[in-house]
């Protein structure tokens, strides 16, 4: 075990023992008050107690100032973090230096290790299994105990990177349905993950398997971080690659995808890093909904997708995958999914229990029929949650014993329980079927209009009433209507003319009002639902005009929802046109396109302008199609994936011809190289798009190119060069009238010229491209140039004035809903309490823009705040704290050597020489500088003297 690891382990040992320790067992427990936690104790026992304190007293064989004073704060206060993270440094110190005693600690915890286990092994997965039968409060109470736990034992690592949005909906009054009448089956289901890594909850459809997959979430142990959740049938066309990659996402490690950088199919090597992967971290939970979206008959439709599930169920690892299918999927070999198969019944989920099913029917108008009578309707349809919706009006319309006899075909077969639910639904429905079928083509709840939309000249009145009646048609009874998933099922399949009644749902989406300045994606939502259906009738042209005509980039651009736009434009490509030629639309379509390319590229800023110059040919289409799907993957930080689709743009621009085109993406490629840290790669691309643009005589395309090179300079620390290509481009843009090409042009002179130490110099800059901005209108530019402004003023100490216009900055984010300047302010804010030694409340703003960094999944943005929060916890003096944030910033940032130096730093601050050169070595590597900075570097002042350290930093000139 290395010293970290058994430092952090000892520290947890002890830390919550100490009151024990000092002032005798009852002490402690006659404080506790929690169910589970009193439970806990007396499992536990004296046992534990003990073996801490054999613990204590090995470390105090070596006296240690240091250690004691954080000993004596924590039996005051076990809670104090200051005094813990005191505890773990001076453990950390005293284990390094004394190889001896660290093995003589390590056995002492390992022997409470197996203690816990032995003695509290379901308390790890279940405490409430304490509860001999956990009743549905008892479950409720567990539920927000375990949620307040997760809240203070979070795992970092994973969570921090995953969007809870992905998890399906969970309404209280669902909650409380599931664990009222769902408690002995989520019982058996954590019991059953306590043995095994797969857990399958099979059972017919409608029957309420993702909800039950869902239940678990809640009662996750509390070491647990959120899980990651993929639904299938929400992504049929999916392939293996594009699970990996979002687990990739999920967990925080790129190389689980690095198939794409290395422009290859993923197979079974990329699979065994994932599970290899699962195997070195701890315990996260992976649910994967409706596998049987993907099976043909029990069998896995792709072979790559078997080849991810197979390894799973074959391979060591510490994770609990969890799926949900109708059927049990079978390898190729004929072997089973889940593990263990012994006891089906642990897995498989059946209807509502009898008695709660027999008392739905009695509160829902069959409280006339005598018990046996409504024991025998529920038990013929196996409890099934919408069978039973069903039964009530049938029963009520046809009597009990003509729906039983109808019913009673099925009985011989088991497992032909969706059967029987069709069968109702059949018989159910009636002739109000066509405008059914034509209502289940939405996917969100819609109001009367939407329902009335989808009537025909043969369409009754008062159909819409007969189907909720009939209890086929849902609503909130508040002026929304939806369908139940299975009635949804049915009628979508037997719907013939799907193409067309998709055009009605445009027409319905597209009529709705929509605000003046919608702020947020719900205020557009109508108009992404018109995009989807426009895209299902295979209208590609009204799609695309969809997004355009109505601004839909640049707003859910400036609210950071990227994977929404993502989604907008992967659907305006054919399945599998990824780097071939095929188009949507015939080519007499596409001059339209261009006109609405035009109108809305006209308002770009220059780095996007020439996208209005592509689309005068045929191809152009998919030519933008691919092209703003690298601009929006740029934006995403995923830069790889952004020059795979540039480079597609780029292949159909040269195949058609259109030079301006072709620079457009040449560039583009370089801005995309400029951002992953290769400018010398960036200024490559920028002067072969340079040169296009002076062979096109493009002039806004030239002074675009000629500014990109002046930022690449400026990242090679050339600062006077680059200011002579922006001056050039300031040349250019003021001929050419491009005030926004101005303005953004005298800002980059103002960074310059900043980097140059004249700060004074760089003010005027920023008030030029501040009057620029407010002058046309660009409220972005606005407060990007304010927060410049605000940066100046902090260098030349004025840190009041710094506050006031970051402040004016973080008010314009917020005013014009763009939440990716939004956290540059609060970044920016949080450098300025850092300025002023207000290290606790800089981080309080660091983590806010953490927090919306990785909401819209800035990785830039998210890479420097991680650093400034190491850099904070470091000024405090929590450095092992410190560290973690440099981690995970390398993670994102592997070829930064900032983010090694300080690493370096932190752990020559802790006198942890090996570590600290072994950063410090690196971060030189990538970047030579950094041994004039340690040189001078107090951090490293106990190091200067040192000859290993000195072999680092000495230049060869100097040997």
């Amino acid at each position: 075990m290395d010293p970290v690891t058994l430092a952090h382990q000892a520290t947890e040992i002890i830390f919550p023992f100490l009151p024990t320790i000092y002032a005798g067992k009852d002490a402690v427990t006659g404080k506790v008050k929690d169910m589970f936690l009193e439970k806990g104790l007396e499992k536990l026992g004296s046992k534990s107690v003990d073996i801490a304190k054999a613990l204590l007293d090995k470390i105090r064989t070596k006296e240690n100032e240091f250690i004691e004073t954080a000993l004596e704060d924590l039996s005051k206060n076990s809670e104090d973090s200051k005094a813990q993270n005191e505890l773990y440094q001076g453990l950390l110190k005293l284990l390094t230096e004394n190889p001896d005693l660290s093995r003589e600690v390590e056995s002492i915890v390992i022997n409470f290790n197996a203690e816990i286990i032995h003695q509290l092994a379901v308390g790890n997965y279940n405490t409430f299994f304490y509860f001999a039968n956990p009743s549905g409060a008892e479950y409720i109470k567990i539920i927000e105990d375990l949620e307040q736990r997760r809240k203070e034992a979070a795992n970092q690592e994973v969570m921090s990177c995953y969007n809870s949005s992905m998890l399906p909906d969970y309404p209280e009054r669902l909650r409380k349905f599931v664990t009222e009448n769902r408690a002995d089956e989520l019982r058996k289901s954590l019991t059953y993950l306590e043995k095994h890594k797969i857990l399958l909850i099979s059972g017919v459809g409608g029957v309420g398997k993702s909800t039950l997959a869902r239940a678990l979430i809640d009662l996750r142990p509390k070491n647990v971080p959120e899980p990651f959740w993929f639904s299938f049938y929400e992504n049929q066309d999916v392939t293996l690659g594009d699970i990996l990659e979002k687990l990739s996402a999920y967990m925080k490690a790129p190389e689980i995808a690095s198939f794409k950088n290395e422009r290859r199919e993923p197979g079974k090597t990329d699979v065994d890093r994932l599970t290899g992967e699962l195997h070195r971290r701890s315990e996260i939970w992976i649910f994967f909904d409706d596998l049987n979206t993907v099976l043909e008959d029990t069998k896995f439709s792709d072979k790559g997708i078997e080849i991810l599930f197979s390894s799973l169920r074959y391979s060591s690892h510490n994770a609990k995958i969890i799926v949900t299918s109708r059927i049990l999927p079978k390898f190729e070999n004929g072997e089973s999914l889940i593990d263990v198969i012994e006891d089906e019944k642990k897995q498989h989920l059946n209807g509502l229990r009898t008695n709660f099913a027999v008392d739905y029917l009695v509160k829902n108008g069959l409280d006339s029929l005598e018990p046996d009578k409504l024991k025998k309707l529920t038990d013929s349809v196996d409890g099934h949650p919408l069978a039973l919706k069903l039964l009530v009006e049938l029963v009520k319309n046809s009597g009990v014993d003509d729906i039983l006899e109808d019913l009673s075909v099925y009985q011989e077969q088991k497992e032909v329980t969706i059967l029987k639910a069709r069968k109702l639904f059949e018989k159910l429905v009636g002739e109000e079927k066509g405008l059914l079928e034509r209502i289940s083509v939405y996917r969100e709840p819609v109001e009367m209009k939407g329902l009335k939309n989808m009537f025909i000249e043969k369409t009754s009145s008062g159909a819409i009433k007969k189907l909720i009646d009939k209890s086929l048609l849902e609503t909130n009874h508040e002026g929304k209507y939806w369908l139940h998933p299975l009635v949804q099922e049915f009628s979508y399949e037997d719907l013939k003319n799907k193409k067309e009644v998709h055009k009605f749902a445009v027409r319905y989406y597209l009529s709705l009002p929509t605000l003046e300045k919608p702020a947020k994606k719900e205020d557009i939502q109508p108009l992404i639902e018109a995009h989807y259906h426009a895209c299902m009738a295979e209208e590609y042209d009204q799609a695309f005009n969809i997004i355009f005509d109505n601004n839909l980039y640049e707003y859910l651009d400036l609210w950071g929802n990227y994977t929404v736009l993502i989604d907008l434009f992967s659907k305006l490509l054919l399945k599998n046109s990824f780097g071939k030629e095929n188009l949507q639309k015939e080519k007499e379509t596409n001059s339209t396109i261009y006109k609405v390319f035009i109108n809305f590229y006209s308002k770009l800023s220059p780095k996007n302008y020439f996208i209005t110059k592509i689309f005068q040919k045929d191809g152009r289409y998919n030519s933008t199609v691919f092209g703003h799907l690298g601009l929006i993957y740029n934006d995403l930080g995923e830069y790889r994936k952004a020059i795979e689709y540039y480079e597609q743009a780029l292949k159909i621009s040269r195949e058609i011809g259109d030079r301006r085109a072709e620079g457009t993406w040449i560039g583009n490629m370089g801005n995309a190289y400029s951002d992953m840290g290769e400018p010398r790669k960036a200024i490559e691309y920028y002067e072969q798009a340079l040169k296009i643009s002076r062979e096109t005589r493009d002039r806004r395309g030239e002074g675009t190119w000629i500014g990109n090179l002046g930022n690449a300079y400026y990242y090679l620390g050339e600062t006077i060069k680059s200011i002579e290509y922006y001056e050039q481009a300031l040349k250019i843009s003021r001929e050419t009238r491009d005030r926004r090409g101005e303005g953004n042009r005298l800002g980059n002179l103002g960074n310059a010229y900043s980097h140059l130490g004249e700060y004074r110099k760089a003010i005027e800059y920023y008030g030029q491209s501040l009057k620029i901005s407010r002058e046309i209108g660009d409220r972005r530019a606005e407060g990007a140039w304010i927060g410049n402004l605000g940066s100046a003023y902090s260098y030349l100490g004025e840190y009041r004035k710094e506050t006031e216009y970051h402040e004016q900055s973080l008010k314009i984010s917020r005013e014009i809903g763009d939440r990716r300047e939004e956290g540059v302010a609060l970044g920016n804010l949080g450098l300025t309490y850092s300025n002023l030694g207000e290290h606790r409340k800089a981080i309080e703003y660091y983590e806010q823009s953490l927090k919306i960094s990785r909401e819209i999944g800035d990785r830039r943005v998210e890479g420097i705040t991680l650093g400034n929060l190491g850099l904070a916890y470091s000024r405090l003096g929590e450095h092992i704290k410190a560290i973690e944030y440099y981690e995970q910033e390398f993670e994102i940032n592997p070829k930064n050597a900032n983010v090694l130096y300080n690493e370096a730093c932190a752990y020559s601050s802790m006198d942890m020489k090996k570590e600290t050169l072994t950063f410090l070595k690196l971060a030189v590597e990538i970047d030579s500088s950094c041994k004039k900075y340690a040189k001078t570097d107090k951090d490293f002042k106990n190091l200067w003297e040192d000859k290993d350290f000195n072999k680092i930093i000495i230049d060869d000139e100097e040997d």
